[in-house]
């Protein structure tokens, strides 16, 4: 059985509840902006290190090309000295090789100072200057002793400024270290200090991170228990609530079958007295007709009027009480039979009446035939008996719509106000006087045994027009109909009495 949540339970749930989802909400976001924050100051930090890296990079590779400018300085200058001092060519080859490679490494320097601050990049500049004036000096004693021999290089040697050239070299190389060094330890520092920074970080996230995951384990705890706690309580609730509706449910089948079995006892009981009242009333009208005052005959009629109405509506409610218990059909009907039918058990009124019924294709719909002749008989008798001193013209038609069938049952009467459109099919409600005869049921009972098959009932009208009565019923109930044997629109009775 479905569970049914009294709705007192429910609001007072969801304020429980929502305040717990709040918090539980906050501790999510929480839980996602830890990560979310510390993520980005490790990107930050790397950023910041990768940046020493780079510029750590640098000091080296600028320290390791002054070095190696350094190297071939002195190469220069031991070469310069061992060819002066023994003539052996050998003595050029690291002179020669210096030479070929101080283009690259006067290349590498400037290209690795060019990031460096402005004072570190002129001493640079001025190594760079010296080593190459020690070059200079060193071409000008091989030119020396080509052109002149040895004696002149060896003047040429002792009278240039090589030997200041070099001091100031191995000066500004002395200088050089110092500050790329000074340089590299505040690199390393920085590293170590942005290493240190992320270990923070990171611990101090991990432990903030264990501490809301703990924090959202209790919470989330805390919660499925209340959660179980209110489902229990509703169980609880609901089974009780069943058990209510069961017994309630009981209580109103046997109420309902008693009030059928009293409906149906008292109409019985009811019809026999009625019976009784009727012949005695007619008996004292036959044998007394005449003998009494024209008042006595007028309060006879009276009495044998009100008697038959009382037997109609007594019909009438029987009629309704048999509709509750009726089964449901499984077997088409044609509607063209249902209407001849109808129209057998008014043949007395259309005959009196004149009346001409006629009607175009209708479908074969799978209905209870019994009741849905006694529809059509309902609105045919109504567009009979509601006519005005014109030949009575009824029209019944079919037509599909959508996922309905709807039928019009349409006449040319007295018709009535669109505003009464609905309570005409109300119980007992009637619009003309007294003198058109009827219960007031009629409608009444239609509409149920539409309603009953899953259709609705409708009317518009005009007063001194005439009125269309129309019902629809679902598609669902649809026979097999074959499209070619659509019959042709026909006159089924008229006033002669031909069918």
């Amino acid at each position: 059985m479905t569970a049914i949540i009294s709705p007192a339970f429910g609001k007072k749930t969801l304020e429980m509840t929502s305040p717990a989802h709040t918090n539980t909400r906050r501790r999510l976001a929480l839980l996602f902006s830890v990560p979310l924050a510390f993520s980005i100051v490790f990107f930050s930090i790397s950023l910041l290190g990768e940046h020493t890296d780079l510029s750590l990079l640098r000091n080296q590779n600028l320290l390791s090309s002054i070095v190696q400018l350094r190297a071939s300085a002195n190469d220069i200058e031991s070469g310069e000295r061992g060819f002066l001092l023994t003539g052996g060519e050998q003595y050029l080859l690291p002179f020669q090789h210096a030479e070929a490679a101080l283009p690259s490494q006067v290349e590498s320097c400037r290209r690795y100072a060019k990031d460096v601050d402005a004072d570190l990049q002129k001493r640079v500049t001025l190594f760079i200057n010296l080593v190459q004036q020690r070059v200079a000096l060193a071409r000008q004693v091989l030119q020396a002793q080509r052109q002149n021999g040895f004696s002149a290089a060896l003047m040429q040697a002792q009278s240039d400024n090589s030997e200041e050239n070099m001091n100031s070299i191995r000066k500004s190389m002395e200088e050089l270290r110092l500050r790329l060094d000074a340089n590299q330890t505040e690199y390393l520092n920085r590293q170590r200090e942005l290493n240190h920074t992320a270990f923070l970080f990171f611990a101090l996230g991990m432990i903030v991170m264990i501490v809301v995951m703990m924090w959202l384990y209790n919470a989330t705890v805390s919660y499925l228990q209340a959660r179980d706690e209110a489902d229990a309580r509703l169980h609880a609730l609901n089974t009780d609530l069943e058990g209510r509706i069961e017994a309630r449910t009981r209580d109103l089948q046997i109420a309902n079958e008693e009030l059928q079995q009293f409906a149906y006892v008292a109409s019985h009981d009811l019809q026999e007295p009625l019976r009784t009242i009727i012949s005695f009333t007619q008996l004292l009208a036959s044998r007394y007709r005449g003998h009494l005052d024209s008042d006595a005959d007028e309060f006879i009629g009276y009495i044998v009027t009100s008697a038959r109405r009382m037997t109609d509506l007594i019909n009438g409610l029987l009629t309704l009480a048999r509709l509750r218990k009726a089964g449901q059909p499984t077997t088409p009907v044609r509607f063209e039979k249902l209407l001849q039918d109808a129209e057998s058990a008014l043949q007395a009124a259309i005959r009196e009446s004149g009346a001409e019924i006629t009607h175009g294709s209708l479908p074969d719909l799978i209905v209870d035939p019994v009741q849905f002749s006694q529809v059509f008989q309902n609105l045919l008798a109504n567009a009979i008996k509601y006519r005005r001193d014109v030949p009575v013209r009824v029209h019944v038609a079919a037509r599909r719509d959508g996922t309905n069938w709807v039928f019009l049952v349409s006449d040319n009467g007295l018709g009535f106000d669109q505003q009464f459109a609905d309570r005409i099919f109300g119980l007992f409600q009637r619009l003309h006087s007294r003198e058109i005869a009827g219960t007031g049921m009629g409608l009444s009972i239609a509409r149920k045994i539409v309603e009953r098959h899953g259709g609705r009932i409708w009317a518009e009208s005009k007063p001194g027009v005439g009125s269309t009565f129309s019902f629809s019923l679902p598609v669902s109930l649809e026979a097999t109909r074959d499209e070619s044997s659509a019959a042709p629109l026909r006159v089924v009775a008229h006033g002669s009495g031909s069918n």
